[in-house]
């Protein structure tokens, strides 16, 4: 188990009396204290969400010629065919 060096300082924390125990069971088996048990499943919670934290999306395109914003109706329609009138 990972041992680290720091300030330490005191919370009050309500949790699931379920996770307690078996939180309570896991510092027994690894002959550790609750403390270091939810200390060390803190760390690794943010650090599992820092790594998930969004890419950067990149959006990819491509040269489809010349630009069609400037067109108008006639461009796009012409002139009426009037001979079959």
């Amino acid at each position: 188990m990972l041992i680290l060096r720091m300030q330490l300082v005191r919370t009050t924390l309500r949790i699931n009396s379920e996770l307690k125990k078996k939180a309570e069971m896991v510092a027994l088996t690894e002959n550790t204290t609750l403390q270091a048990i939810f200390n060390q499943a803190l760390l690794e919670h943010l650090a599992k969400r820092k790594a998930n934290k969004a890419k950067a999306i990149k959006i990819i395109s491509f040269d489809l010629g010349a630009g069609l914003d400037n067109l108008t109706r006639d461009d796009i329609y012409g002139e009426p065919d009037t001979s079959r009138l």
